[in-house]
């Protein structure tokens, strides 16, 4: 393989199949880095630290690139490790907020309080928001936005699904069937950053 081959893919100087060790090394280091950014993520929902989570499963994905780049791996499975990582780390919260939901929540009535007016510059178009409470007065600290449309006025009700264990903050969206709906796809897009992990061990071989 030429110079600027082994430096975008890794050299991969081996010839057939790959080294057993380097398989083997791949499939821990993909397991590793794809379970400790993605459980890094979960656990910060469901402490109430997702932003926190976030950032540790961002931390911990740069930290496998950096890994890989030491152990000369190809620049654009390095940076393609990275850049998953760090999408995962950001989209797994809210998809696991939703399968929280989904899983245990609970339909409640909210009474909306004040609407608030969401102008889009540059477009011609209005999007409305509601503070509401619950019924027995106390406030809601999500706002609603499916449900409060351009007639929402305060005193209207309307629904919400709220965790009774609030680890999550509750919401009007749509959500999945079930916590597997929700949490199908992450758990493949995490499959796949476990592969280019694996790959790029493989190929690292000098």
């Amino acid at each position: 393989m030429s110079y600027d081959g082994a430096f975008l893919w890794g050299p991969a100087g081996f010839s057939g199949l790959p080294p057993a060790r380097l398989v083997v090394e791949g499939v821990v280091v993909g397991a590793v880095t794809a379970g400790l950014v993605a459980g890094a993520a979960v656990a910060g929902v469901l402490t109430g630290f997702d932003t926190l989570g976030t950032v540790v499963g961002v931390v911990l994905a740069l930290a496998s690139a950096g890994y890989l780049l030491a152990t000369n791996a190809g620049r654009v499975l390095v940076g393609a490790v990275a850049l998953l990582g760090g999408i995962l780390a950001w989209w797994i919260p809210g998809r696991t907020a939703d399968a929280v939901l989904a899983a245990r929540g609970e339909s409640r009535t909210v009474v909306v309080t004040e609407v608030h007016v969401h102008r889009h510059e540059g477009r011609n178009h209005v999007k409305n928001s509601c503070s509401v409470r619950l019924l027995d007065g106390t406030p809601v600290p999500t706002e609603a936005w499916r449900g409060c449309g351009g007639d929402a006025r305060p005193g209207r009700h309307l629904t919400m699904v709220f965790d009774p264990e609030d680890a999550v903050p509750p919401t009007d969206r749509v959500l999945p069937a079930s916590a597997a709906a929700a949490l199908a796809s992450p758990a493949a897009a995490s499959l796949a950053l476990a592969a280019l992990c694996c790959v790029a061990v493989i190929r690292s071989q000098p």
